[in-house]
């Protein structure tokens, strides 16, 4: 029954979606076409059905419509694929990909290959929508990754890396291994940044082999994702990589920030050595490093050499490294919370007060009061990452807040939380 009355109302929303023809006033409405014939039409030898087919489906939004739709990932013609790419985007995240027509996105002229999927991508997961991935679409995209034209490769590469879910294995996570090697720069820079967005554990000797690619964004990037699978037999060559540019230049700072990222107790003395470093990110990285090392005493190290940093990246980073090494007593939680109506640094803060957890939970019910609604909003998204019965309690009470942003945050976090537990 439950079946049947899902059909109808995608049904509905199908014949709303698709244009009607103009009709005599007297005349009978036309019938209406199935849910099962329009992703029938999906397959059809015509592409402008095929087309007809995805833009009303898509226009549904409805989550069923995504493993079929998923079968046009490999379409033959590469403006069906596109659409297909951006039409799937757009069930997964608030924000929708920018394109001007059938057969591609809004581009400034650029010698990059851009894409309208990593827009999405860059935005980070807090604006995503907890839908189901079914393996169609992950294995389409898996596909697609190996089209011929270069577009539809990065696309579909960036589109995994928003709508898949981590860790990722199987099919798709030999995908991007394998991906590494693509002849193109933009390309491959994508692969490895998604592999760590992805935690693709499997990918750690194929980006090791990397970190000496000609294109220093390549390189950057594989070492971003060895920190964020933390692959602890990368560590010794992380640390060659930092001592050979001698601490600076983007090479340096990005394995630096990979050697933080996995934290090992090998690499401690490098992060003490570094939080009295001339270079302000180096600072906030050893910090970093130290918090997420599972040494206390270390951390309430870093937070002591850091609560009166003139640069606030780094006053915040020490913040955390307070919370971790002495408690909420720190008052750590209170400069991170106070910091989420920065525009220019709420995006760090947040990102540490999820990795916190339930020890930001006492400064987010506080900032819930906040009479900022950018705040009270940026609250309900880090709940939503935080979990647990406390954090519910403080979501529901989000959702009847006085503003819609506030209250869709608090919807989507509930969702998530939902959808996870």
């Amino acid at each position: 029954m439950m079946l049947a009355l899902k059909t109808s109302v995608l049904v509905a929303l199908l014949a709303a979606a698709t244009p009607a023809l103009a009709q005599p006033a007297a005349a009978p409405a036309a019938p209406r076409a199935s849910y099962d014939q329009v992703v029938a039409n999906l397959r059809s030898p015509e592409p402008d059905v095929r087309r007809d087919a995805l833009r009303a489906l898509g226009a549904t939004a409805y989550p069923e419509a995504i493993a079929p739709l998923s079968q046009l990932l490999t379409d033959p013609l590469d403006d069906i694929q596109l659409e297909t790419i951006y039409t799937l985007l757009s069930f997964y995240h608030v924000e929708k990909p920018e394109v001007l027509d059938r057969k591609g996105l809004r581009v400034r002229p650029t010698s990059r290959l851009t894409a309208a999927a990593q827009r999405i991508y860059d935005l980070g997961p807090y604006g995503l929508i907890p839908q189901p991935v079914p393996v169609e679409l992950t294995n389409g995209l898996a596909q697609s990754m190996f089209d011929a034209n270069p577009r539809v490769r990065i696309e579909s590469v960036y589109a995994l890396g928003v709508m898949a879910r981590p860790p990722l294995d199987g099919y798709a996570a030999e995908a991007l291994t394998r991906l590494l090697q693509d002849p193109v720069e933009d390309i491959r820079e994508a692969t490895a940044r998604v592999i760590g967005g992805l935690r693709v554990a499997t990918a750690g000797d194929a980006l090791v082999a990397l970190l000496n690619d000609k294109s220093t964004r390549v390189a950057t990037a594989a070492m971003r994702a060895l920190g964020d699978i933390k692959a602890w037999q990368s560590i010794q060559a992380l640390t060659d990589q930092f001592n050979y540019h001698g601490g600076k230049g983007p090479r340096a700072e990005a394995a630096f920030d990979a050697l933080a990222r996995i934290a090992h107790a090998s690499s401690q003395s490098l992060f003490t050595a570094q939080l009295s470093s001339s270079q302000p990110n180096l600072r906030r990285l050893a910090a970093e490093g130290l918090a997420r090392s599972g040494n206390r005493e270390a951390a309430q190290q870093a937070g002591n050499a850091l609560v009166n940093d003139k640069e606030v990246d780094v006053k915040l980073a020490g913040a955390y490294a307070a919370v971790v090494g002495s408690g909420v007593q720190s008052g750590g939680v209170a400069t991170l919370v106070s910091a989420l109506d920065q525009g220019a640094h709420h995006e760090q803060a947040m990102a540490y007060l999820v990795e916190l957890g339930p020890r930001a939970i006492p400064g987010l019910d506080q900032a819930l009061a906040s009479p900022d609604p950018a705040t009270r909003e940026r609250v309900a998204l880090v709940l939503g990452f935080i979990g647990g019965e406390q954090a519910l309690v403080l979501l529901e009470r989000a959702r009847g807040d006085g503003d819609l942003r506030v209250v869709r945050a608090a919807e989507r976090a509930i969702a998530r939380l939902r959808k996870t537990a």
